[in-house]
């Protein structure tokens, strides 16, 4: 029996998470007053969206680590998916491991909310999630949609070529250098 591929396997999943999103953008939406909110939303996602396309090294210290060389690096690479800046994959291998993780982040205009998920050949499943922005800063906080374990983290972009990824509960941080 021929094993699936897993892209085809991701694509899948982020399409059964977009569908547990509440509704959809019609082409009649888009001229409502509701639909010109939608698109006011978009906007700042987009840009943020827009920033996180590229190479990224990244560097990663757990609880406990705070001034030591990291834990855990390597490289991540975002890329637009459907030519849309709604929604971008992601791929990222680590230094010295033959672990490998993939996954799609994306916004969806209609709840405000951004959407990610992710998966490793390490992990025993795929991880969901949605996150809110505070465009103040700007920063998106995810949180896993089914509540199993809180495992929340927050992405905040520190300019156009670095961010930091850091977990709520304060067990690890991640900081991403963009790559020429």
């Amino acid at each position: 029996m021929t094993q699936p591929n897993p892209r085809h396997r991701l694509v899948g999943m982020t399409l059964i998470l977009m569908a547990m999103a509440p509704g959809r953008v019609s082409v009649c939406q888009r001229s409502s007053p509701v639909g010109r909110l939608q698109s006011s939303r978009l906007e700042p996602a987009r840009g943020i969206l827009r920033t996180l396309i590229g190479t990224w090294r990244f560097e990663m210290w757990f609880a406990g680590n705070f001034d030591g060389a990291p834990d855990v690096s390597g490289t991540r690479l975002v890329t637009t998916m459907f030519d849309d800046l709604r929604l971008l994959q992601w791929t990222e291998e680590l230094d010295h491991s033959p672990i490998q993780t993939q996954g799609l982040i994306g916004f969806d205009s209609q709840s405000g909310r951004f959407f990610s998920s992710s998966v490793s050949s390490a992990g025993p499943a795929p991880q969901f999630m949605t996150g809110i922005v505070d465009t103040a800063e700007p920063l998106i906080t995810f949180r896993q949609i089914a509540d199993s374990a809180d495992q929340a983290f927050s992405l905040t972009l520190l300019d156009a070529d670095h961010f930091r990824a850091a977990a709520l509960d304060r067990s690890w941080r991640a900081v991403f250098t963009r790559q020429p």
